[in-house]
């Protein structure tokens, strides 16, 4: 299948470049990939050399993208390898080498829960490799009916958040102390609500701010979107045990079209592009249950690492110190256990 993500161009990206804003601020990237498959190659290096923006990097939390796979082993452990690479990675940065960021010093692996409780050994064998830097789960579940709307190279079942195999699996999870993520459309907040309340001691960690869609059907709707998506993410800001992770917005999906410009986007207009959801999240869900994430290098495609972490950092400028620092580094401290 044809890569859903957008291609990424050096050349274009390389048009534009910006000073950091607040260069002192510690930031832990929330979320991140590290991959290899044909014609694309995200890996350590690569992640390094765009982490060279000036940015105070601090650490990363990489989750789970289908790479790295084990791939003479059962299917269902074919995920092991996958942690097994990010936490090598881990323990690379880990010896100092690369000054302070602690590259994956959270892993979100990929267990497939909706084997129910047939997932209890692989969990077990992902614990057995990483120890305590795997932090949490994640599979794919984004989900829609439309085929343009497909943001997965392995699209979900319809109505995966509901089985009651997915949720046997989820039970494991928390049994093992340890994070769900979900990746959802904004038309799928409703069963994110469903398992939220279904596991009200497990922290789930929503990914990509609720997944609001701008393509497709919901071409030229942004507004309606935008209400619709408001209205279920306060439903779901109820849950205490509900997480946003702010970003995303670079995918093809959110339908941002700053890709097709002759250069890419500075930092105002990412920010002004983005400042409506991302202060809708945070006053649903307050600063203490925020994460900014890069969702690097899917969204690369749409602007650079550098110019996008100044667009947050533009976004969030008039708030109190101690509520940026609870943004860009303490509440994925908090949620994956980081420094504990």
């Amino acid at each position: 299948m044809k890569s859903p993500h957008l291609p990424i161009r050096p050349d274009w990206l390389a048009q534009l470049s910006e000073a950091p804003l607040d260069p002192g601020r510690a930031i832990i990237d929330a979320h991140h990939h590290l991959w290899e498959r044909p014609g694309q190659r995200y890996l350590t290096q690569d992640y390094l050399a765009d982490m060279a923006s000036g940015h105070r990097l601090v650490g990363s939390i990489y989750v789970q993208c289908r790479s790295m796979l084990a791939i003479d082993r059962p299917e269902a452990f074919q995920a092991v390898g996958e942690v097994e690479y990010a936490n090598g990675v881990a323990a690379y940065s880990a010896s100092g080498l690369l000054g302070e960021v602690r590259l994956c010093a959270a892993i979100v692996g990929g267990a497939d829960l909706s084997l129910g409780d047939a997932v209890a050994p692989v969990l077990e064998q992902m614990l057995e490799r990483a120890g305590p830097r795997l932090r949490g789960v994640r599979n794919t579940t984004a989900w829609h009916a439309d085929p343009r709307l497909i943001s997965n190279p392995k699209p979900p079942p319809p109505g995966v958040l509901l089985d009651p195999a997915f949720h046997r699996g989820v039970a494991h999870l928390q049994r093992h102390g340890l994070v769900l993520d979900i990746w959802a459309y904004h038309t799928q907040l409703d069963e994110v609500l469903t398992v939220a309340r279904a596991f009200p001691e497990l922290t789930i960690v929503v990914d990509h701010l609720g997944g609001p869609l701008g393509i497709g059907p919901y071409a030229g709707h942004r507004e309606a979107v935008f209400a619709e998506w408001s209205v279920a993410l306060r439903r779901l800001a109820c849950c205490s045990n509900v997480r946003m992770k702010l970003g995303g917005l670079g995918m093809k999906v959110a339908g941002f079209d700053h890709h097709l410009a002759p250069k890419p986007p500075d930092s105002t207009q990412l920010a002004t592009a983005w400042r409506p959801y991302l202060l809708q999240a945070i006053d649903s869900f307050g600063v203490e249950r925020c994460l900014f994430e890069s969702n690097f290098p899917v969204d690369k495609g749409m602007f650079s690492y550098g110019v996008m972490w100044n667009a947050f950092k533009r976004v969030v400028m008039d708030f109190s110190e101690a509520d940026k620092d609870r943004l860009f580094s303490g509440t994925a401290r908090q949620v994956y256990s980081i420094g504990t």
